[in-house]
């Protein structure tokens, strides 16, 4: 233990900042994307959310490592950070749930991790410039290296990552959050035990680097879930008769994914959609809008979303670095549905006449509030009004 509080770390950023910290986790150095994720506990989901592939993750929050590691909390079947900055980390966990400590379980995933740095001057430093490129060396790679290699890591912009992270072959998924008998939300919502055992709904989910907290909401509100790799053709998902498709988010630049955005195009109007995140970037270029790239990113699981449709404020979870345009957006066609009251970006839309709605941020947060699960009941609700003779919504 002493040797890891002891060796030194480095992160340099691509405009020549250097910030000298201690190491834990994996003898290595890693580059990416820097951003910083505003959230107070779920480490542990932040690591293994596969839309953080290919980004260096700044923790704001000052004490991290402190409930260790465990299989349960893990959003996929392993971490997708590049690299971990924080000002304090924890050599000890302190958790009855703890199955390891957090340094042991990235230093078994080959994560690096800088701490003892003044993270609060970085966080500031990103706002002021924007996301920037970014090497953490835990090996004594010297500073001048690594920034010279920070300035030659790709853009974010222009990275199609949907591809990096996707299943490799399709699979089904049975486990809800609550192992019960009927949908934990039949109570909630007033359905009787026989409406609550009714057929399921099949819904295929395309996984552009899905997490597992979505489908597990998805079996909870009584779907029958199949996920497709992203590159999966709307004709084979169409073949498979779903009552509904969902698109996952997940990392990267949607502006590559024409595949993904012809796909969507071809189910319009064919099926029900429901996209967050990713998807709904894909949905919104799917139906002729353009996306674009915020200067440093909404991550964290405190943003205040205005539905405009019930005048109701959401706290929400989010973790996105491109944006659609809703100026882009044809308003004959498609109507925003919420929007974001710190930068006033779109966080919203549904299609006027078809069945689609799509959110920016995430409703199944994990970590983050439960404020937008009602999604899920809406999407259950639109596959039932879709399926019924003669819906307007055909």
């Amino acid at each position: 233990m002493t040797d890891v509080q002891h060796r030194p770390a480095t992160l340099a950023l691509e405009d020549g900042r250097v910030f000298n910290g201690r190491a834990a986790g994996a003898i290595t150095r890693r580059g990416g994307e820097v951003v910083f994720n505003t959230s107070l506990t779920g480490y542990q989901e932040v690591f293994t959310d596969p839309s953080y592939a290919g980004q260096i993750v700044c923790l704001t929050y000052p004490h991290i490592g402190n409930v260790g590691a465990n299989v349960d909390d893990e959003e996929s079947s392993r971490p997708y950070i590049e690299s971990l900055i924080v000002r304090e980390f924890s050599q000890v966990s302190s958790n009855w749930r703890s199955a390891e400590t957090a340094q042991l379980y990235l230093n078994r995933h080959k994560i690096p991790v800088i701490w003892d740095i003044d993270t609060r001057a970085l966080v500031r430093h990103i706002r002021s410039v924007g996301a920037l490129r970014g090497i953490v060396a835990t090996d004594g790679t010297p500073a001048e290296q690594l920034v010279f290699e920070a300035k030659q890591l790709p853009s974010m912009a222009g990275q199609e990552l949907a591809g990096r992270v996707t299943c490799g072959k399709p699979y089904g998924w049975d486990k809800g959050s609550v192992e019960v008998a009927v949908s934990p939300w039949s109570e909630q919502m007033g359905e009787s035990d026989a409406e609550a055992e009714t057929r399921k709904h099949r819904v295929v989910a395309y996984d552009y680097g899905i997490k597992q907290n979505i489908l597990r909401l998805l079996v909870d509100h009584n779907c029958e879930v199949y996920v497709v790799p992203a590159q999966t053709s709307a004709e084979d998902v169409l073949a498979m008769k779903p009552d509904g498709v969902f698109l996952s988010n997940g990392p990267g630049d949607p502006e590559p994914m024409g595949y993904a955005v012809e796909n969507v195009r071809k189910m319009i109007g064919h099926v029900p959609v429901f996209g967050i995140c990713l998807g709904h970037q894909v949905c919104g270029l799917a139906l002729g809008g353009k996306t674009f790239k915020l200067k440093f990113g909404h991550h964290g699981s405190n943003h205040p979303v205005k539905n405009l449709l019930t005048e109701q404020v959401e706290i929400t979870a989010q973790n996105h670095g491109f944006c659609v345009d809703p100026e882009s957006l044809p308003s004959s066609k498609v109507e925003i549905t919420h929007v974001n009251l710190n930068d006033h970006t779109n966080e919203g839309m549904r299609h006027k006449s078809l069945p689609l709605f799509s959110v920016q941020y995430h409703p199944e947060a994990s970590p983050g509030p439960h404020d937008s699960h009602y999604l899920f009941t809406q999407f259950t609700d639109l596959m039932k009004e879709f399926a019924q003779p003669g819906s307007s919504r055909r």
